[in-house]
């Protein structure tokens, strides 16, 4: 009778799990005794995501941003829409926009101040808190509502569902914008009807202090006093300039400047870690290359002479 027969275990072969690092560190060292360099990890991170962001970029141009699907994805979609042939449009830096924002805001309010503390009963803090508030809608809506979402939105037709609700929302938000400072001067209107009331003794007036939209319906244009249009003639003007610098805040197209800042930020990332594999770390020299090569690629893409 066999060993084997008399002690079945004797026979088998049990999983070691240090048999595998053993081999895996074999063959590193062999590939360092052939004098190659093991792949810069830091490196092919890097290129990998640029890679990965450059084409999306070149996809959401491909799609009119992911308007229709991909033409290389798909053949049927060869014909479903035109792409975008240009680089995006957005200035380098916000803090302009913000600053001409906070100036609106600031200077329509002192403004507003001026125009409401004067008559009204809650005192000059109180006609401030009434300006700001006044002011801070205005712009914040001309900017965002009007300028950033649906004039940007209006740009992009092939997105069907974003153009309709564009369509429908900009006429609403242009009316909101109107009635607003058409009540504000109607407002301020009332209150100076109502000062030069109570000085003359009268006061059957002052309950439609509380009520300017009823004047505004009856008789939207009609003002008494001057400062009431000058008010109304502030807004408006401040909230078109609001909503042109919503409109430039980023892109005409939504998620274009986005994609591609994002890939200008990975070549940028991707450059910094090739000159440092460049300079002496031990980055085989495929690797580099094929790193330089894609950033060739696209700088050619982001300088090229389309329209900016």
């Amino acid at each position: 009778m066999a060993a084997n027969d008399i002690n079945p275990v004797a026979g088998r072969q049990f999983y070691n799990p240090e048999s595998g690092n053993n081999s895996r560190v074999h063959a590193l060292d062999g590939t360092f005794a052939n004098g190659q360099h093991i792949q810069d990890f830091d490196l092919q991170f890097s290129l990998s995501r640029a890679r990965r962001d450059f084409e999306n970029l070149k996809a959401f141009r491909r799609t009119s941003g992911w308007a229709f699907d991909d033409p290389i994805d798909n053949e049927k979609a060869k014909t479903s829409g035109k792409g975008i042939e240009r680089s995006a449009i957005y200035p380098d830096s916000h803090i302009l926009t913000f600053s001409v924002l906070a100036a609106l805001v600031l200077f329509e309010g002192l403004a507003n101040a001026y125009f409401f503390a004067g008559s009204s009963d809650l005192g000059l803090l109180g006609g401030w808190l009434q300006a700001i508030t006044v002011s801070f809608v205005n712009v914040i809506t001309a900017f965002f509502v009007i300028g950033y979402l649906c004039l940007r939105h209006l740009t992009n037709p092939q997105k069907r569902w974003s153009f309709a609700a564009a369509v429908l929302g900009l006429p609403v938000a242009i009316a909101f914008i109107v009635v607003l400072n058409l009540a504000a001067a109607h407002y301020r209107d009332l209150l100076e009807i109502h000062a030069a009331t109570l000085a003359l003794g009268g006061a059957d007036i002052t309950g439609e202090l509380i009520a300017p939209i009823q004047h505004l319906i009856a008789a939207p244009f009609s003002f008494q006093t001057l400062e009431a249009y000058l008010l109304l003639t502030l807004g408006l003007t401040f909230a078109i300039i609001a909503a042109y610098k919503g409109r430039t805040f980023d892109d005409a197209i939504p998620g274009f400047g986005v994609v591609q800042r994002r890939a200008e930020r990975s070549a940028r990332e991707l450059n910094r870690v090739v000159k440092k594999a460049a300079g002496g770390r031990n980055a085989p020299e495929e690797q580099i290359a094929e790193a330089q090569l894609l950033l060739m690629e696209m700088a050619e893409d982001f300088g090229s002479a389309r329209p900016r």
